[in-house]
């Protein structure tokens, strides 16, 4: 259980890579200017011998260095001593996060209105920030490097109506895994199947292009989008979580939908 934890927690870092990184005795730290947590967090991912007081006081230096919220991303595969450390020192607990993963099968041709297209092109971007609301200038221009620091292949799909694109979501294929993110469906458009359209399509073509398995991120109070995934034959694997600094402003890991 903990070599597939730390294979999946690999490949979501890989699909959505931070913009700076720095490695400290088998922890991974994570700097991409406040967006989202997964990309600003630490993760305990590799053995260490420092001792985890030492760390983490050290760690809460550097994230205050950098003008970000000290975030931890735990799994059960993190030394349990961590999360009792944290707890103790007033480290709250946000965003719980299912994974969930699934065997994948082509299955041919079917009736389908989204497009594929197999690079993140500006206009799937557009797309995708007009979506999710984001506006702010900084938050764009870090989404945009975080996407163009992705090595791995991609894919990128898109439903339009009435020549509005409604519904959008992006898949990254590493070692025959490939991963779902940035599934989104216009607030006025949900209800009618996009969503499923969107993954389903998404996945058949990465099957078709050699991936053998799926993987997604989930949060664990997102009811809809966690049955749309159950209807996608998606298992939960496991769930991580973060603990949080407290502080006044943090920024929140984006809902998946």
């Amino acid at each position: 259980m903990i070599n597939d934890i730390i294979l999946y927690e690999e490949l979501s870092m890989n699909a959505h890579p931070a913009i700076k990184t720095q490695l400290y005795d088998g922890w991974i730290l994570r700097f991409a200017n406040g967006y989202t947590n997964r990309a600003n967090s630490i993760n305990p991912l590799y053995p260490s011998a420092i001792p985890i007081k030492e760390k983490i006081n050290l760690c809460e230096e550097i994230y205050m260095s950098q003008n970000l919220t000290t975030t931890y991303k735990l799994t059960p595969s993190s030394p349990q001593i961590i999360d009792d450390v944290l707890n103790k020192k007033g480290y709250e607990v946000v965003t719980p996060t299912n994974v969930m993963v699934k065997a994948l099968t082509a299955t041919g041709a079917f009736k389908s209105k989204t497009t594929i297209v197999d690079k993140i092109d500006r206009a799937w971007q557009e797309n995708y920030f007009r979506l999710n609301g984001i506006s702010d200038n900084l938050k764009i221009k870090t989404a945009r490097a975080i996407q163009g620091n992705i090595l791995n292949k991609t894919l990128c799909a898109s439903i339009v109506e009435e020549d509005a694109t409604v519904a959008c979501g992006l898949c990254v294929i590493e070692r025959g895994y490939a991963g779902l993110f940035d599934i989104i469906v216009d607030l006025n458009h949900r209800g009618k199947g996009f969503g499923f359209d969107i993954c389903n399509s998404l996945l058949n073509n990465a099957a078709k292009m050699g991936a053998k398995f799926s993987y997604l991120q989930v949060v664990a109070d997102n009811t809809p989008a966690i049955a749309l995934y159950n209807k996608l034959c998606f298992n939960d694997c496991y769930q991580y979580w973060y603990r949080v600094k407290k502080r006044a402003n943090f920024s929140q890991e984006p809902v998946l939908i």
